[in-house]
């Protein structure tokens, strides 16, 4: 219950996380590194998270 009410606590607009990955010139594999620790922290990773972290893969490793 207190997950669920958390989960939504913190809104972000899609678009201009990609956008702002996109415009980065840098590497960006800490960050993926970080998802994937925060989408662990409450056990397995679950098909949301991981579709998101593939996503984020994707263009942070510029694949």
């Amino acid at each position: 219950m207190i997950d669920e009410q958390l989960a939504h606590l913190v809104e972000t607009d899609p678009a201009e996380v990609w956008g702002r990955i996109k415009a980065e010139a840098e590497d960006l594999s800490d960050i993926l590194d970080v998802a994937e620790r925060v989408a662990a922290v409450d056990g397995a990773v679950n098909a949301r998270e991981e579709s998101v972290i593939s996503e984020l893969r994707h263009r942070c490793l510029r694949v």
